[in-house]
């Protein structure tokens, strides 16, 4: 099998172990994290939109660079999410020649396309309808994904020319959303790319933590990429969830009632000695 074969037969398997068929992908983070039990991590990082897997103890952990190109993080995530179907995690890239892409590279490329931007779902979309760049923007509006790898699949599926798809695929998502109406949308996906977030698991451990007050504010709004620990306090309260205070237990001061106590009450306070 070639590579590209090897990546897609992968991605087609994991949309049939998961009952994906042909639908798009809309929240790929918590796929990974509730079906692939990996937790995902966006870092402010000088590598935007760069990731890597590690193993951390006996967990997984997925990480990529906080970028304002939502479509480039979800391409990432799943190219890491196809290194770990693959069992490719740990192999390492031949330094001798940076320009060669070695194959587990290039299926883990055909895995993220096959994943996000399945060939049944590109049919459908095209299906006796003229193809224009209306269609590729409306392709990558459901999908989620960037103008090049969503131009690659219509071209497999022979929906247009090589040629156009060269064109189409040097078109930058923004660029389509603007001129087809729905920038909102795309800036809301911007924005969330954007900012740092913490696995879920470990948020969740986090405002526990916080909730016992072992864990600060400062630590929740590090771990949720919010530059105030006062506003993320707030905001934390306003959603009723504060630290627990500690009640102060302390025995009452005993009252002195006159009567002596019997030689019972004597042996028993003292264990018994006589």
């Amino acid at each position: 099998m070639s590579n590209e074969a090897i990546g897609r037969a992968a991605a087609e398997r994991f949309r049939k172990e998961h009952s994906l068929g042909s639908e798009p992908i809309t929240n790929l983070v918590r796929l990974i994290e509730r079906k692939v039990g990996i937790g995902v991590a966006y870092v402010r990082s000088s590598a935007a939109g760069h990731g890597m897997t590690m193993l951390l103890d006996d967990m997984h952990l997925m990480a990529v660079g906080c970028t304002k190109h939502p479509m480039r993080l979800r391409s990432t995530l799943a190219h890491e999410l196809g290194h770990y179907q693959l069992g490719t995690i740990d192999s390492l890239t031949d330094g001798t020649d940076w320009a060669r892409r070695s194959p587990e590279e290039i299926q883990a490329d055909a895995f993220a396309r096959h994943l996000l931007v399945p060939m049944g779902g590109v049919a459908d979309m095209v299906k006796g309808e003229e193809v224009t760049l209306a269609t590729l923007s409306d392709i990558v509006q459901t999908y989620l994904a960037s103008p090049h790898m969503v131009a690659i699949q219509m071209r497999d599926a022979g929906a247009i020319d090589a040629d156009t798809c060269k064109q189409w695929g040097q078109i930058t998502a923004g660029a389509l959303a603007a001129q087809f109406g729905w920038r909102p949308e795309y800036q809301a996906l911007v924005e969330q790319s954007s900012k740092p977030r913490g696995p879920q698991s470990l948020m969740t451990r986090a405002i526990e933590g916080y909730r016992q007050g072992s864990v600060a504010s400062s630590t929740i709004a590090k771990l949720s990429g919010d530059s105030s620990a006062s506003a993320t306090k707030a905001a934390l309260a306003e959603e009723g969830i504060a630290p627990v205070e500690a009640l102060a237990v302390s025995a009452p001061r005993p009252k002195d009632t006159g009567e002596r106590l019997t030689s019972e009450e004597l042996s028993a306070l003292m264990g018994g000695a006589e």
